[in-house]
């Protein structure tokens, strides 16, 4: 990793006193639709997992909120003492690397980026780049990592697995590494997916979003079965989530086809859309907002603080 700037901003913990979302095991269906009050949903399975933990967060389409959902999740977890590392490995320019613009980059010298890491000409350590939060770090990354979906062999070699044997040759002593995938299923998402010990799907509830999601999950199945049986989907986050009928269909269904993964509705917000226009995380410029709660409650389960290891 490159040599540490000066982080300058501190992530506070959030007012338990705030309008969290309740714990439910299940959404009720059979209560009248005006009455029903949505929830996380926690099955009587899920257990929080142990760290260090590599996650992917992960959708076949774009603007379905992947790296809002990323970003939220990386904060809540570094506002909780951890040390978080995000890989943008989204080519857009909408991605992570354009969101976290204030991250410290050597003043001189080149900026080594995931795209690097894949050609072979930087180990993931040397494109670690702090940024101004207290905690979270960031491999960025430009437009031309699409270059990686068509490199020649000879070029990249392994691709699906580099990723993988990358993480597992960095020294540094992280708690948490975020994978911020693509919207297409190609080498760039396989090798995220390769990489992952717990997939994150966000998605929004619109019928033809929820319907682009079977790809991906056709595709975790795919990588599950051939390179990487410890995948296990943990999370379906929906993103913008109003409540409406179609939502808790939906959700019912999700919870049916992942009955041991978190169901979490991250509830829309004027503020928020402000803050996704603004590429400025929504808990350092709106903590009170409702998605911000959804996703540090969404953070405290998914790994608990009694489990860390090592």
């Amino acid at each position: 990793m490159t040599a540490l700037q000066a982080q300058t901003v501190p992530v506070p913990m959030l007012d338990v006193d705030l309008e969290f979302l309740d714990i439910v095991t299940e959404w009720d269906t059979s209560t009248p639709f005006h009455q029903w009050r949505p929830g996380i949903v926690v099955p009587a399975t899920f257990r929080p997992a142990a760290l260090p933990r590599v996650i992917v967060v992960a959708n076949q389409k774009g603007g379905v909120g992947k790296t809002i959902t990323s970003l939220e999740l990386a904060l809540a977890w570094v506002a909780r003492g951890r040390r978080v590392r995000l890989i943008d490995a989204d080519p857009q320019k909408a991605g992570l690397t354009v969101w976290l613009k204030e991250t410290c980059y050597p003043a001189d010298g080149p900026r080594l980026t995931l795209r690097d890491v894949f050609y072979g000409k930087a180990t993931l350590a040397e494109a670690t780049y702090p940024t101004i939060y207290k905690g979270l770090y960031l491999v960025p990354s430009e437009p031309d990592l699409n270059d990686v979906e068509n490199a020649p062999p000879t070029k990249v070699l392994s691709p699906e697995s580099l990723l993988r044997d990358s993480l597992r040759a960095d020294e540094g002593d992280w708690d948490i590494t975020i994978i911020d995938s693509g919207p297409n299923l190609g080498k760039l998402t396989v090798a995220a997916l390769v990489a992952a010990q717990d997939a994150i799907i966000a998605i929004q509830d619109g019928g033809l979003e929820v319907e682009g999601t079977g790809s991906v999950l056709e595709t975790i199945r795919s990588v599950r079965k051939r390179l990487n049986p410890q995948l296990q989907v943990r999370a379906i986050i929906f993103t913008d989530f109003k409540k409406d009928k179609l939502c808790r269909k939906i959700g019912n269904a999700m919870f049916k086809a992942f009955p041991d993964a978190l169901i979490v509705p991250a509830r829309e917000s004027t503020q928020a859309g402000w803050a996704s226009l603004a590429k400025r995380p929504m808990r350092m410029c709106a903590p009170g907002e409702k998605p911000v709660l959804d996703y540090d409650r969404a953070a405290d389960l998914l790994v608990a603080p009694e489990q860390k290891v090592g």
